[in-house]
């Protein structure tokens, strides 16, 4: 049987995860603020767009008028797709106190994403970041176990490509906020930065991979106008003074439930 891929929007990133993410898994996108994280997950969107597929932003911490604002700085419009009733971008608030103190059903809030998105028929989703679900939260079991229900019930029944984002600390050499959701991911992808002759360099690597021959080499990349996220380099070409700091030009064709505070833009 041979696996159905989705490409990320990247060519290159796509041959770096052995064709591209495998069709109605789940990929965690992690590394500290600031990187690029919400820019990969925007460019993965834009590549099912420009297909004709439907797709939904889950905004869990920023207002996702701000997050199609900013993307037009790039020269993406994707408020178009969302008068053309291509792209469902709308927020979901989990506070965490309730959390605490009350739990939440995880279901509910699938169920929520189904309502949203006109019976859940979308082909790809983002949810950004899932580390907003529980900050502050006191029991971490109770927020990994709705994490994994998330996961569970977002892959079984919406079937969408679904790709989460995780801010964790700077210099933390954690893959996660909770420690959990990369071994629930099929695939793990490590934005960070790293100082190379007094200059900051952004980085790619693929941590986790499954049942792919992935390329866990770790890349630079920059981001472009129009293009957005573009690969470079290996960093130890940079870093040995075989490369210079350009990137490498790619030839491309180019009524909710009760416990959410639910807004479309």
């Amino acid at each position: 049987m041979v696996l159905e891929r989705v490409s990320t929007g990247i060519p290159k990133l796509d041959r770096i995860l052995g064709g591209g993410f495998i069709r109605g898994k789940t990929y965690l996108i992690t590394g500290e603020t600031g990187v690029g994280k919400t820019i990969l997950t925007l460019q993965f969107l834009l590549e099912g767009l420009r297909n004709g597929e439907r797709v939904a932003y889950v905004s869990l911490d920023e207002r996702v008028q701000g997050v199609l604002d900013g993307a037009l700085t790039l020269g993406w419009d994707l408020w178009s797709y969302y008068r053309m009733g291509l792209l469902y971008p709308f927020e979901i608030r989990i506070f965490s106190e309730d959390l605490r103190k009350y739990g939440k059903s995880s279901r509910a809030y699938i169920d929520t994403i189904i309502k949203m998105t006109n019976g859940g028929h979308v082909s790809r989703i983002v949810l950004d970041p899932i580390s907003a679900m529980a900050f502050g939260a006191l029991e971490e079991f109770a927020v990994r176990e709705y994490i994994r229900e998330i996961i569970l019930f977002l892959e079984e029944k919406i079937g969408a490509t679904t790709v989460l984002t995780c801010d964790i600390p700077s210099g933390s050499t954690r893959l996660s906020r909770f420690g959990y959701e990369e071994f629930l991911s099929s695939g793990v992808i490590v934005l960070g930065l790293r100082n190379v002759g007094g200059r900051l360099v952004r980085t790619l690597m693929v941590r986790k991979m499954r049942w792919s021959p992935a390329d866990m080499t770790v890349y630079t990349f920059e981001i472009m106008s129009k293009r957005g996220i573009v690969m470079g380099p290996p960093l130890s070409a940079l870093e040995s003074g075989q490369q210079p700091f350009s990137v490498q030009q790619e030839q491309t064709e180019e009524g909710y439930p009760d416990e959410f505070d639910v807004r479309p833009p």
